[in-house]
């Protein structure tokens, strides 16, 4: 099947550190060429993949923003839909998979190709889109009653694992109130743990106000900035730490943590509780007292558990041949 997959326009595919969709993007992309797919992405400058790189002049990931918080964080898709048209006229797809946020091709065209379209985030109260796909059941829930939702996965051969933990906890996610990082620093605190918190810093005034005067007061909380790949980091951690105060819908680095043989506690928001069974690769908390308790307990988690609940459940290959069902479906005209 020949495959036209767009990624956003925000960071390269895949990334050099923070970017959790654009690094689902290019696992995907890399699962459906050795399914045998012919796929085309289309992506900024620097992107790559083992199919065909369309990179889209005219954007700078050096420079975009992390995340969209704001109108001025909004970059116009305008040339990713001018340089869709020119390639597709001349290269033309089964399937156009669309993961970008303003999905103009698609809009402006939904004669041309049978599509669908990704989505990462809570939807927007004016996001409608047909044959949209979340990433759990709940954000499909989240999105609308005919929405449905493909799980995300990993290449877990690219993932070293070891069941070797050494006393201390890690948190990793962009640095901004919505994740919540605070929590995560009083938990260890009300333990004695040792806690180190990873992210590229996105809101400067919580990291100063709430993250660094712990850092400065406290030897066992430390802040080791962004990280360049998550598995090094997670190998020999006690368990990662998640306080998302959002909808989390389907955190890509939960199972990042579990390719590497770690428990995960995380905060029962959005797509989470899909992604951790309570006491078997991790715990499911509500405050900072459950993820205190989870911190001592962290013991009954078997490492061997977690590597084999990500080989069980969250493999690249089982994330391509769900998405490949769905490309059959609207293929064969059916909409959603």
């Amino acid at each position: 099947m020949r495959v036209g997959v767009v990624s956003t326009i925000f960071k390269k595919t895949p990334p050099d550190g923070y970017g959790g969709i654009e690094r689902v993007v290019h696992i995907l992309v890399e699962a459906l060429v050795r399914a045998g797919h012919e796929v085309t992405l289309f992506a900024t400058p620097g992107s790559h993949c083992s199919g065909t790189t369309v990179e889209v002049a005219g954007y700078d990931p050096a420079t975009a923003p992390s995340g969209i918080t704001s109108k001025a964080d909004i970059l116009s898709e305008e040339l990713l839909y001018e340089a869709m048209t020119a390639h597709l006229k001349a290269h033309p797809v089964d399937i156009i998979h669309d993961w970008s946020f303003q999905n103009l091709y698609v809009l402006r065209h939904p004669e041309k190709f049978p599509y669908i379209i990704s989505t990462c985030i809570p939807p927007a109260p004016d996001f409608i889109r047909q044959n949209l796909v979340a990433c759990s059941r709940a954000h499909a829930r989240l999105c609308g009653s005919t929405t449905k939702h493909v799980y995300y996965g990993l290449d877990l051969d690219s993932f070293q694992y070891s069941f070797r933990k050494e006393p201390h906890f890690i948190h990793i996610s962009k640095i901004a109130r919505y994740k919540g990082q605070h929590l995560a620093i009083l938990a260890a605190l009300r333990t004695g743990s040792r806690l180190s918190i990873a992210g590229n810093i996105e809101e400067s005034l919580y990291f100063y106000t709430m993250i660094k005067p712990f850092v400065a007061l406290f030897p066992k909380i430390s802040y080791i900035g962004e990280i360049h790949g998550t598995n090094q980091h997670l190998l020999k951690a006690t368990a990662l730490v998640q306080t998302p105060r959002w909808f989390d819908a389907f955190p890509l680095v939960i199972l990042e943590a579990f390719a590497s043989g770690t428990p995960v506690i995380g905060l029962a928001e959005g797509g989470i509780p899909e992604q951790i069974v309570n006491g078997v690769n991790g715990f499911l908390c509500h405050n900072t007292g459950d993820i205190a308790a989870a911190m001592d307990n962290i013991s009954q988690v078997k490492p061997e558990t977690c590597r084999q609940y990500a080989e069980e459940h969250f493999t690249a290959a089982r994330m391509a041949q769900d998405y490949v069902k769905l490309y059959q479906q609207v293929r064969d005209g059916e909409t959603w």
